[in-house]
């Protein structure tokens, strides 16, 4: 069998790594921006899930805070360093990574900043030519002393408004609306009259449709169908990505995924260790996916084949192990 026959495709915040690196970013360096930064994430699975933006893409929040982590003085410099020094990887997941490498090819598909992503690959041994991130320039942008001090206003002013919040048929609260319509006021008509904008609006983040469009990338390069395609991956920015393998006839797995992968996968793993996706990885390149085994394996390490499961009792033991793996705050990020 040939290296290229089968193609592993992983997300990497969640399947590799238990950070949320941007979150985290703009909770180091920005006043509350953990507070600042759960309500952008919110905004931004709004207006894909509620408004259903056509071709939104999910992940618009590493975008949605570039002003305000310019505004506090962020760096390239200061977004490598942070991003290696807090790295904390999925047990297992080097050996993991190496494994599959020697049954074919491996690449990671991220929404997560380039600074993050290439301190994880040089941690795993990931070739730089089999990444796909978002692309953001710090240095590239100086903003001056009155645009910062707006947008430091803003700031201050959305770290008072209320969370987002909607109910199971879409319906959102009443009190959630202003904080909506204040943050669509800002990003879509506020901010594009400041020189920041220009700079921010060059960022595409590789989030919804940019992971299937890597995904399509990666099968022609190598010249396989989507049918030989492994996807991983774990949240509301990977469901694209699983939409499409799955619609492809390849194998789409949901790792400690929320509920958007969950309903997006085919599979779903619930595991603390990396070393199950190796297993499965296995299974798929030498029988395909009538090959996987499912069931509970050990204490906490379940596989499943969604349509022959309970789809609420794996979509709650899947956000339970996700929490307590990745921490109750990103655990809950869309």
């Amino acid at each position: 069998m040939g290296m290229t026959e089968k193609v592993y495709v992983t997300d990497c915040e969640g399947p590799v790594s238990k950070n949320d690196n941007a979150y985290e970013i703009a909770d180091a360096f920005l006043k509350d921006g953990g507070k600042l930064f759960s309500l952008l994430s919110k905004f931004d699975d709004y207006l894909g899930d509620i408004e259903k933006i056509e071709g939104y893409r999910y992940g618009s929040t590493l975008k949605f805070i570039l002003p305000f982590l310019k505004a506090a003085g962020v760096t390239d410099k200061d977004a490598k360093e942070f991003s290696k020094n807090n790295m904390v990887l999925i047990p297992g997941v080097r050996d993991t990574l190496r494994e599959i490498k020697n049954l074919m090819k491996v690449y990671m598909v991220s929404t997560s900043y380039r600074h993050y992503i290439e301190a994880i690959s040089e941690y795993t041994g990931m070739e730089k030519e089999n990444i796909f991130c978002t692309e953001v320039d710090f240095d590239g942008y100086k903003m001056g002393e009155e645009e910062r001090k707006a947008i430091a206003f803003y700031h201050e002013r959305f770290l008072e408004l209320p969370f987002i919040e909607w109910n199971e048929s879409g319906a959102v609260r009443k009190e959630s609306r202003r904080s909506i319509e204040e943050l669509k006021k800002f990003f879509f008509s506020t901010l594009p009259r400041l020189p920041v904008f220009q700079w921010m609006n060059k960022v595409i983040p590789i989030g919804g449709k940019g992971k299937a469009d890597a995904i399509i990338e990666i099968t022609n390069k190598n010249k396989v169908s989507i049918s030989n395609v492994m996807y991983v991956g774990d949240s509301i920015t990977d469901l694209d990505a699983l939409t499409l393998v799955n619609s492809g006839g390849g194998l789409s797995v949901s790792f400690n995924g929320n509920s958007y992968a969950v309903r997006g996968a085919e599979f779903v793993v619930v595991n603390r260790d990396a070393g199950i996706l190796k297993d499965i990885a296995f299974d798929f390149f030498h029988y395909g996916k009538e090959g996987i085994r499912v069931g509970k394996f050990a204490p906490q390490t379940y596989v499943y084949r969604k349509e022959d499961s309970n789809l609420e009792e794996v979509i709650r033991l899947s956000e339970k192990i996700r929490k307590e793996v990745r921490g109750e705050m990103i655990g809950g990020l869309g």
